[in-house]
């Protein structure tokens, strides 16, 4: 599953963290967009949404990716902060703090492609961060598999996913180090 390079994680100041991943992708920037605005795209590889597109509108998430204690999982409340379709996708989540997708159209090998560089910047004890950086660095995996027409299975996701984040996060341990 992992593909992609590492991605890094800057301390901002005491408090705050940016974690910097960058991919390119062998789709058209408006085919990422949808992938990270559409409530249809963004369940095949991050989470349910609700809300709107636009800048000012509301963003809910609701993490698919966690284990099933019996109970439904809360929805984090977010606001869009910028929309610039198929550019910059900003948002801030009462749970992860902001989340920043700039898209730019590349010329890749295959054809027409997307470089994204994904940014989140958090307040989290130290010992999250990296745990953190492996959770979007196998999200960002997974846009690849949706871009591709496959969609992750969510009730199976510990089984068939949470491996791979151990090596990545693994990886990200020992780039510490």
């Amino acid at each position: 599953m992992a593909r992609f390079g590492l991605g890094k994680a800057t301390r901002l100041d005491a408090d705050a963290v940016e974690l910097t991943l960058e991919r390119d992708y062998a789709a058209p920037p408006e085919a990422v967009w949808a992938m990270l605005t559409e409530p249809e795209k963004t369940v095949m590889w991050w989470a349910m949404v609700r809300g709107m597109p636009r800048t000012g509108s509301s963003f809910d998430l609701r993490w698919l990716n966690v284990k099933d204690l019996g109970t439904d999982l809360d929805w984090w409340y977010g606001r869009v902060i910028e929309a610039d379709a198929p550019h910059v996708w900003e948002i801030s989540n009462a749970m992860h703090g902001r989340i920043r997708a700039e898209l730019t159209p590349v010329r890749l090998p295959e054809g027409p492609g997307t470089h994204l560089v994904f940014r989140n910047v958090i307040s989290v004890p130290e010992e999250v961060v990296l745990r953190s950086l492996a959770g979007w660095h196998v999200h960002l995996d997974h846009l690849q598999e949706a871009l591709e027409g496959r969609s992750v299975d969510w009730p199976h996701w510990w089984e068939d996913f949470y491996p791979s984040w151990e090596t990545i996060h693994a990886a990200y341990l020992a780039d510490r180090a």
